[in-house]
């Protein structure tokens, strides 16, 4: 930028620490303790994570993997990547409608896979699913997923 147009660099003290905190919870629209747990109805519950915390207008959806989480034990759903991906994104649309949303209302997404030759099929059932102004995304594969899941979606949804 030309000399004229460049702003000049804040001072690390201009802004004193006990009062950055406030700042960006200002800036989220959220207050420290606006904070609740989803449960979805028929789930197992765990001591580990929850199926999704709300903040704000936002849902946090844990990561989901293709498990029919409803039978006892749950298991891998059947049919292969396409078969875990359709049912991963069912559990997902399960904890943002008891978020109180729509999966319509998801606006980023992390895709995991356990290899990225399941790309192009995952994307399959993905576009079904996310058909109109899809989420912002971002595919990555990685070593392994728990329970051996081929694929595992985490999401964030406005409400």
């Amino acid at each position: 930028l030309p000399q004229s147009r460049r702003v000049p660099a804040m001072p690390t003290t201009a802004i004193p620490a006990r009062f950055a905190a406030a700042i960006v919870i200002l800036a989220t629209g959220a207050a420290a303790t606006d904070r609740h747990i989803v449960h979805v109805p028929g789930w197992p519950s765990t001591p580990i994570f929850s199926a999704g915390v709300v903040t704000g207008n936002v849902v946090f959806a844990s990561g989901v993997v293709g498990f029919d989480l409803t039978s006892s034990p749950p298991h891998v759903c059947p049919g292969g990547i396409k078969g875990q991906t359709k049912c991963a994104l069912e559990n997902l649309r399960a904890i943002v409608e008891a978020a109180g949303t729509t999966i319509a209302n998801v606006v980023e997404c992390t895709v995991f896979l356990a290899t990225m030759d399941d790309f192009a099929a995952m994307n399959e059932v993905y576009v079904s699913v996310f058909d109109k102004d899809p989420p912002a995304r971002a595919a990555v594969a990685v070593a392994s997923l728990a329970g051996g899941a081929a694929v595992e979606f985490k999401c964030s949804a406005a409400i």
